[in-house]
C-alpha cells in the first residue's frame, strides 16, 4: 500500500509540474487539444463525451507508439494484457480487469472481451495477433458492453477500424528494414468510382529473421513472414442507402514461439533458473528424419523445424438505410481461420505438440437506433445471432509418440439488446439498457492412445446458457468542459469444453459453466486550462463470479491442463489517461494502472486453492499486476528547406509494470519490466518521410510468460530499429 501511496503522489506531482509548464508556455500561443471522435456508442461522438473509459489510437498515434500489431496495445491501454502464449506469436492470451483466457490456440477457448473489425465479431482468438494493415483507428473500451455490442464483452470491446472510401482520394505507401533482416512494405489506396461507388485496396508484407537456434539442425529458429491485403467496395449513391462490402485476408507463416529450457521464479523465489535467454531448441522425434508422418490414426505430421500457419479471411456486407428519426443497420460477415502449429514446449525437444484448427463463422446483426422525444432520448436496439463450427486435431509427444484427439465443435449463440439515453436536464443524463444471450454448444470429442494398447475413446456433450445483462448509469456535465459518470453492469463470457487431453479423457468429461462479472465505475472526463490539458480518470469495482482459469494439475502423475470455474474474485483499479500541449508542437501522455485483486472464495479442488501447499504461497488473482504506467511525448518542428515546408518529428516513451502471477497455479511469476522505444522523423511537404525507430532501447532480456511444468519459456523480443520511408498522397 505504501508503495502506491508513493507512486500515485509522484502521478500527481507530475501532473502539477505539467500544468504550471502549460499555464505558463502553450496559454500564451493558443495552443489547444484536438478533438477525438469515436464510435464507442455505435454512433460519433466527441471522446469526452462518452461516459465510458475508452482508449482511442489515431493513425499518427499508432505510428508514433510503434502500435504495428494487437500485442502492442498492452502498453498503452490501461487493464490490459495481451501476452503470448507458448504456441506461436499469432496466438495472443488475452486479459483486461483480472478476466481472462490463457490458452487462445484452442477451438473452444472463449476471450473476455469482444474483438470486432469493422464491426465484425471475430469468435476464434487464433490469429488474434496478425499484423495491423490499412487501420484508421483503433477504440478500447472497458468493462461489460453487451448492451451495445456482441457476445463475450464480459470485460470490454477491441475495436480495429479500417479506412473507409468516400469521395476523397487517398494514396499512402512504405518500405521499412531493420536488424534481423526485418522488412515490411505497405500500400493503401482508395476514393471515387465513378458517380455512385468508391473503392480501396490495401496491402502488407512484413517480416524478419529468428533471434535464437534450433541446436538440433544449426538452423535460425524464430522467422516470420506475413502478409495481409484488404478491399472494400461502397455504394453511396442513393440519399438514404449505403452499402460496404469488405473482404481481407492475413497469413502469418512462422517458426512458432521460440522456447527457452527453463525455470521461472516463483512468487517466494524470485531467481530464475536458465541456461540461456538466447532461445535455442532441441528438435523433434528422429532428427535423421525431419518430416516424419504419424497420420491414419497415429499422429499428425510434425516437422523437426517448429513453425506454424494462420490465415484468416474475414467478409462482410455493411448496409445502412435512414429513416431520417432512426438508421437501420445490418452487418452480415463471414470469418474464416485456420491455423496449425508444431512446437516444443520443454524447450529441449522431450514434450511436443501439433495443433490444427479451422474454424467457420457467420453471424448476423441488425441494428435500429435513433432519436425521440425532441432529440432527449438516443436509443438502439438490436439483434444478433452467431453460427460457428470448428475442427480441431492434436497430437501429442511426451518423450515418445502419445496421443492424438480429434474433436468438432459448434456454437449457435442467439441475442436481443438494446440501451438508451435520456437527457433529464441538460446537464444530467440517464442511460439503461437490457441484453439477453442464449449460447447453445455441442462437442465430438474422440482420442488415440500411441503409447499403450489403450482402446481410443469418444465423448459427446453439449451445453445450453441463457443470460440476462442489465446495465444502468448517470452522467453529469458540470460544464462544456468537464463530464462525471457512474454506472453498474453485468458481463457474461460464455462456458465451454476442456479441449487438451493428453493420457486420458478425465477434464474432457466436464466442462465449465460461463463467468458473469458486476461491475461498478465511477470517472470523470475533463479538459482544462482551455483545452491544453486532458484528463480521464474512473474507478472500478468488478465482482467476477465463477472465475475461468486455465489451469495446469498432475492427476495420477500425469499432467492434465482443465479449465476450471475457480470461484469468485473481487478486482477493483483505477485507471487514468491523460494529454497535454506543454507549447508548440511539443505534446505528452501518460496512462496509469493500479489494480487490486482478491479472491472472495475459491473451489477447494481449483489450481489457486492447491498453490499455498503446491508452490508455499497464498493465491493470487493472475495478470493484475498492482500496477503499470507508461509515458512519452512527440515533438514536431516545422521549417522551410530549399523553400519546401519540413517538419522534424521526435518522440520516445516507456512502459512499466509491476512483477505479476501469470496464471492460475500461481506457480510462474512475470517480474516487473520496463520498455523504452524511440523514433526520429524527418518530413518534407507533408508527403515524403523518412524515420528511424527503436523498440527496446535498453536490449533487455526477459522472459514473456511459459510453463514451470512443461519446463518452456518464451523471451520478449530484443531490440530492434528500422529505417523507414513514407509517402502519403
Amino acid at each position: 500500500m505504501l508503495k502506491r501511496l508513493l507512486f500515485t503522489s509522484t502521478v500527481i506531482a507530475s501532473g502539477l509540474v505539467a500544468s504550471i509548464a502549460i499555464t505558463d508556455q502553450a496559454a500564451a500561443q493558443n495552443i489547444t487539444l484536438e478533438e477525438i471522435v469515436v464510435t464507442a456508442q455505435r454512433r460519433e461522438q466527441d471522446l469526452q463525451s462518452v461516459p465510458v473509459p475508452v482508449s482511442a489510437f489515431s493513425v499518427e498515434q499508432l505510428e508514433n507508439r510503434q502500435i504495428s500489431e494487437g500485442q502492442d496495445l498492452e502498453r498503452f491501454v490501461p487493464s490490459l494484457k495481451m501476452t503470448n502464449n507458448i504456441t506461436q506469436p499469432t496466438n495472443l492470451s488475452p486479459s483486461m480487469r483480472g478476466s481472462l483466457q490463457q490458452d487462445a490456440s484452442l477451438a473452444v477457448a472463449e476471450s473476455p472481451f469482444g474483438i470486432y473489425v469493422d464491426d465484425v465479431y471475430i469468435g476464434r482468438m487464433n490469429g488474434n495477433n496478425t499484423r495491423l494493415a490499412d487501420v484508421e483507428r483503433i477504440e478500447v473500451l472497458r468493462g461489460p458492453q453487451g448492451t451495445l455490442y456482441g457476445r463475450n464483452t464480459l470485460a470490454g470491446a477491441l475495436k480495429f477500424i479500417s479506412k473507409t472510401p468516400g469521395e476523397e482520394m487517398w494514396l499512402d505507401g512504405s518500405l521499412s528494414y531493420g536488424n534481423h533482416n526485418a522488412y515490411e512494405a505497405s500500400v493503401s489506396t482508395g476514393g471515387p468510382i465513378g458517380d455512385t461507388l468508391a473503392g480501396s485496396i490495401a496491402i502488407n508484407f512484413n517480416g524478419h529473421d529468428g533471434y535464437g537456434t534450433n541446436v538440433a539442425t544449426n538452423e535460425t529458429i524464430g522467422d516470420e513472414k506475413n502478409w495481409a491485403g484488404r478491399a472494400k467496395l461502397r455504394y453511396m449513391g442513393g440519399e438514404k442507402f449505403d452499402a460496404i462490402f469488405h473482404v481481407s485476408y492475413a497469413d502469418s507463416r512462422n517458426d512458432s514461439n521460440v522456447m527457452v529450457n527453463a525455470t521461472t521464479p516463483t512468487p517466494g523465489n524470485a531467481q530464475y533458473t536458465t541456461r540461456s535467454l538466447v532461445p535455442t531448441f532441441g528438435g523433434f522425434y528422429d532428427n535423421n528424419h525431419p518430416n516424419q508422418d504419424y497420420s491414419g490414426g497415429g499422429a499428425l505430421n510434425i516437422p523437426n523445424q517448429p513453425r506454424g500457419d494462420t490465415e484468416q479471411l474475414i467478409s462482410s456486407l455493411t448496409m445502412t438505410y435512414d429513416f431520417d428519426q432512426a438508421t437501420l443497420k445490418s452487418v452480415t460477415a463471414f470469418v474464416n481461420t485456420q491455423d496449425y502449429f508444431a512446437t516444443d514446449f520443454s524447450g529441449f525437444g522431450a514434450i511436443l505438440a501439433g495443433f490444427e484448427t479451422e474454424s467457420d463463422q457467420w453471424t448476423q446483426e441488425l441494428q435500429l437506433q435513433g432519436t425521440a422525444f425532441d432529440d432527449k432520448l438516443n436509443y438502439i436496439l438490436g439483434a444478433f445471432y452467431l453460427n460457428e463450427r470448428a475442427n480441431q486435431d492434436m497430437s501429442w509427444f511426451f518423450f515418445g509418440p502419445t496421443s492424438r484427439s480429434v474433436y468438432d465443435t459448434g456454437t449457435d449463440s442467439y441475442s436481443v439488446f438494446g440501451q438508451g439515453d435520456y437527457a433529464v436536464t441538460d446537464q444530467l443524463t440517464v442511460t439503461a439498457g437490457l441484453r439477453w444471450t442464449r449460447d447453445e454448444k455441442d462437442w465430438d470429442f474422440n482420442i488415440d492412445y500411441l503409447f499403450a494398447p489403450i482402446p481410443s475413446e469418444n465423448i459427446v456433450d453439449s451445453i445450453t446458457e441463457n443470460s440476462w445483462t442489465p446495465k444502468v448509469g448517470l452522467d453529469y456535465a458540470l460544464n462544456d468542459d468537464t463530464l462525471l459518470f457512474v454506472s453498474a453492469a453485468k458481463g457474461f463470457k460464455a462456458g465451454g469444453f476442456n479441449g487438451i487431453n493428453i493420457f486420458n479423457t478425465q477434464v474432457a468429461q466436464s466442462n465449465y459453466s460461463s463467468e458473469t462479472n458486476w461491475t461498478y465505475e465511477a470517472g470523470i472526463k475533463t479538459e482544462l486550462l482551455d483545452n491544453r490539458f486532458r484528463l480521464n480518470a474512473n474507478y472500478f469495482h468488478n465482482r467476477i463470479s465463477d472465475l475461468t482459469l486455465n489451469a495446469q494439475v498432475v492427476v495420477d502423475g500425469n499432467p492434465t491442463f482443465p479449465v476450471q470455474n475457480a470461484g469468485s474474485a473481487t478486482i477493483q483499479g483505477l485507471e487514468l489517461e491523460a494529454t497535454a500541449v506543454l507549447f508548440d508542437g511539443f505534446s505528452a501522455f501518460a496512462t496509469v494502472t493500479l489494480l487490486d485483486g482478491k479472491f472472495r472464495d475459491l473451489d477447494p479442488t481449483s489450481a489457486p486453492a492447491n498453490s499455498l501447499a503446491a508452490f508455499g504461497v497464498q493465491p493470487q488473482t493472475p495478470q493484475t499486476a498492482d500496477y503499470a504506467f507508461a509515458i512519452g511525448f512527440d515533438y514536431t518542428h516545422d521549417f522551410t528547406i530549399g523553400g519546401s515546408d519540413a517538419a522534424f518529428k521526435l518522440g520516445a516513451d516507456m512502459y512499466y509494470t509491476d512483477e505479476f502471477i501469470t496464471s492460475a497455479t500461481n506457480e510462474v511469476l512475470s517480474s516487473a519490466y520496463d520498455r523504452i522505444n524511440a523514433y526520429a522523423e524527418l518530413e518534407f511537404d507533408q508527403q515524403w518521410a523518412a524515420r528511424f525507430s527503436i523498440s527496446n532501447l535498453e536490449d533487455d532480456e526477459l522472459f514473456a510468460t511459459g510453463s514451470r511444468g512443461l519446463g518452456g519459456f518464451i523471451a520478449r523480443p530484443p531490440q530492434n530499429y528500422k529505417l523507414t520511408l513514407k509517402y502519403a498522397m
